[in-house]
């Protein structure tokens, strides 16, 4: 089940210092388009549940601090 709405494009509007098009696009890209999940485990069961535990990938996100699914392995 994905977290709570959260709108993690009004927060970052409201909590930046300063204007960044390349952080807004990434924003955009990497956060408002996707589900996110409480914990990695809940991004990995979900993923799972979809028989796409294979396929997806999950990260943690630097703008709203949930977990995401991706299908690009991490760099770790």
């Amino acid at each position: 089940m994905p977290a709570p709405e959260f709108d993690p494009l009004k927060w970052w509007l409201a909590s930046r210092e300063g204007i960044d098009d390349a952080t807004d696009r990434d924003l955009e890209r990497s956060c408002t388009r996707k589900d996110g999940y409480r914990t990695e485990d809940e991004a990995r069961a979900h993923a799972a549940m979809n028989g796409m535990g294979g396929v997806l990938f999950t990260y943690h996100c630097r703008y709203c601090d949930l977990w995401h699914l991706t299908r690009r392995p991490s760099r770790g």
